[in-house]
């Protein structure tokens, strides 16, 4: 696996994830401790994406020092499970068509209104690309005033479990508003500190039918280093090129594998973060396979020829299809 910070930090992220799905209150605090103590053990927190991620986790623990103790489990309507093979958070201000959208590219059916707040709690839908399964949570929108702060930190917290955050922008109302807005609620919920982020993040612009969308999409360009990526839900080829480009945000290749002697299966990939090796997809197929690993052969981008023969430390490229050769148990 690549040996840049912000790889490793994925696969950090991948695995405070699970360490901490269903933990809640001191158990979930002693967790997050131990992976913060673990981070500096290993002496990542020389690199500033790691700072920046035991500050998240600090802050994390902050909030949940500061809730009062519930008799018992109560209901969180900004709760919602992992799924699919990664989750991207919809992060903008109320009425700004986040809803639509999600119905217009997700299998769900999100009730919408041309009124603020239609949306009040954390919904999720999937999105499906090309044999990926991505889950979009669509997020209550803030509203511009102090009153909102209890649920925006609600949508934070959301947004923390989430591998990328699209900021949406309604390109038929005040850009300049909008954009710095957002950047000030992602800037003091420390999900970027001093212009740096572990997230992947960009920017969907809705509504980019309407009059003098194509002047005010030129000055959010003009506002930001971030991706951009204009919509409209009434062209089906502009969804379709959002869907390619949230699944471009989830820094993901799939491999698919076939048994030796076999046809390739290509009815579900694995889907791994780039910079995944040989030996990252034969950890998932069995543990096994890493003991008894004698060589692999690869058919796609990341080799000279197709079927040539590479060992386990290869790294692997969107739509490889890999076979693993092992010894005999």
């Amino acid at each position: 696996m690549s040996s840049h910070p912000g790889t490793k930090l994925k696969w950090y992220r991948f695995n405070i994830a699970r360490r901490i799905r269903n933990l809640e209150g001191e158990e979930l605090v002693t967790e997050l401790e131990d992976i913060i103590e673990d981070i500096r053990e290993k002496k990542l927190d020389k690199f500033g994406v790691f700072k920046l991620q035991i500050q998240e986790l600090e802050s994390m623990i902050a909030e949940i020092k500061e809730k009062p103790k519930a008799k018992g489990r109560q209901y969180d309507p900004f709760y919602i499970p992992v799924s699919g093979d990664g989750r991207i958070a919809l992060f903008g201000l109320s009425n700004v068509g986040k809803s639509t959208l999600m119905n217009a590219i997700t299998n769900t059916d999100v009730k919408t209104g041309a009124y603020l707040h239609t949306t009040r709690e954390a919904l999720a839908g999937t999105c499906e690309y090309e044999d990926v399964r991505i889950q979009i949570i669509d997020l209550p929108g803030f509203l511009d005033f102090k009153e909102d702060w209890v649920i925006s930190k609600q949508i934070v917290r959301v947004t923390r479990t989430s591998d990328a955050i699209m900021m949406v922008i309604d390109l038929s109302m005040d850009i300049d508003k909008q954009y710095n807005f957002l950047m000030k609620q992602l800037e003091d919920s420390k999900l970027i500190v001093d212009g740096e982020t572990p997230y992947k993040i960009g920017i969907i612009a809705t509504k980019g039918d309407l009059p003098g969308s194509k002047e005010r999409y030129q000055e959010l360009l003009s506002k930001t280093d971030f991706p951009v990526f204009p919509t409209t839900i009434k062209s089906e080829e502009t969804l379709e090129g959002l869907k390619k480009n949230l699944f471009e945000q989830l820094n993901v290749i799939r491999v698919y594998t076939k048994k030796p002697g076999g046809k390739t299966d290509y009815g579900k990939p694995f889907v791994m973060l780039k910079g995944s090796t040989v030996a990252d997809v034969a950890k998932r197929i069995h543990t096994s396979f890493i003991k008894h690993f004698r060589f692999g052969r690869v058919w796609g981008s990341s080799v000279e020829h197709e079927g040539q023969q590479v060992g386990i430390e290869h790294e692997l490229a969107d739509k490889d299809i890999l076979e693993i050769i092992v010894s005999r148990i």
